[in-house]
């Protein structure tokens, strides 16, 4: 067994399409790859291997357990059951931790959970999108929800009982930790950070840069979207606001379009008021993010299934006000008045919200001096790789 070696491994149902755990455990590693011999193993779409300063990154190329059945299962089930050589590789390298991030493809999870703590390997895992495993409750019909906890919920449960240490990312997940039968003593509070990107004000020609690329009319106030377009982020209720809204405003939603069509289809589905204009942005960079975090009025975050998203901590270190449904570990995020949560759901409460702090420039502004200072304190990738380190190091004693 190689002592004193972790192995950060990230899984995925995308490939090199990153998404919010993928950025967590890239930053996480990152951070701790300064104090301790650490790799990052993730399930990509090809082959391949480089360093990023201290810290080696290892691909791995998905591919699907069954794959001349696959054209005929459902995209969830297919999602589910897809694996990599990863665990192959980590029984033959057998490093002294295995830390893992994203619980799905769920079976290659569990395998790796069980497989690695019968080698005598520790195991811990970060609950990136635990929240959505544990309450599939959106958009889902019975068989769905039937089929979901078969090849999603339970395989996740099982794995959990091989977990040296689990890492909450708020402290509602602690709770239900336990409730999945993880002792108390086995699980620690380590929240996320946010990219050093975006501790960084924008260049001049960043603001330029997006303004002309997208026509973004800046007399007018800006409510931001940056999210999947999928349906349970919450997009629906962004262009009801654009729909419903009484104050001029430009609504910017940024993230990959489902389809070229998407912007003309919510057009004609929810038509916005004639001060309302809408950009559809597609893929945004981390250079245009960080300028529309600057140039936005206000983050519209009415995600109705999350964890503890990192937009929403990329806005409080950029003092973007943010208002969001209370899911997943939000309310924690935005405490102490550093954002405004409204019950999941409540769209009239929302939309009054928004209208509320468009006219109130003062509010806004204690809000945004609120998060900067809640996200200096609680979220920082330095703080996690710290707490993280000092586990590592229990469990190898």
């Amino acid at each position: 067994m190689k002592e004193n070696i972790a192995i950060n491994v990230n899984l995925s149902t995308s490939g090199s399409h990153l998404g919010g755990a993928a950025i967590a455990s890239e930053y996480h590693s990152r951070s701790m790859a300064k104090y301790f011999d650490i790799e990052l193993w993730r399930m990509w779409d090809c082959d391949e291997e480089f360093d990023m300063g201290p810290l080696k990154i290892k691909s791995f190329q998905s591919r699907t357990r069954f794959p001349h059945l696959e054209k005929f299962m459902p995209r969830r089930v297919r999602a589910c059951l897809l694996d990599s050589n990863i665990l192959n590789n980590l029984l033959s390298y057998r490093p002294s931790i295995v830390h893992l991030h994203n619980p799905i493809p769920s079976f290659a999870f569990e395998n790796i959970a069980k497989q690695a703590a019968n080698s005598g390997i520790k195991v811990v895992a970060s609950t990136h999108g635990f929240f959505e495993v544990m309450h599939p409750n959106y958009s889902l019909k019975r068989y769905e929800k039937w089929l979901w906890q078969q090849t999603v919920t339970h395989p996740i449960r099982r794995a959990l009982g091989y977990m040296d240490a689990v890492f909450a990312l708020y402290p509602d997940e602690i709770k239900m930790l336990q409730e999945q039968g993880i002792p108390k003593h086995k699980i620690h509070l380590i929240p996320n950070g946010v990219n050093p990107f975006f501790l960084k004000p924008p260049q001049q020609e960043d603001y330029v840069h997006v303004q002309d690329k997208f026509g973004v009319n800046t007399t007018k106030p800006i409510l931001l979207f940056i999210g999947n377009h999928t349906a349970n982020k919450g997009l629906d209720t962004v262009m009801r606001v654009a729909n419903q809204l009484s104050s001029p405003a430009t609504i910017v939603v940024g993230g990959r379009l489902l389809s070229p069509d998407e912007p003309d289809q919510w057009a004609k589905a929810l038509p916005p008021k004639p001060a309302i204009d809408v950009v559809f942005t597609d893929y945004l960079t981390l250079e245009e993010q960080r300028a529309f975090y600057h140039l936005a009025t206000l983050l519209l975050f009415p995600s109705v299934s999350d964890t503890l998203p990192l937009t929403i901590i990329e806005a409080m270190a950029c003092e973007l006000p943010v208002v969001a449904y209370d899911v997943g570990g939000i309310s924690y995020q935005l405490a102490h008045e550093s954002g405004v949560v409204v019950p999941k759901g409540l769209f009239t409460e929302y939309l009054q919200t928004v209208e509320t702090l468009l006219n109130d420039q003062d509010r806004c502004l204690y809000l945004s001096d609120n998060a900067k200072i809640r996200q200096q304190s609680i979220f920082s990738w330095e703080s996690a790789a710290n707490k993280t380190l000092s586990v590592y190091k229990s469990l190898l004693i």
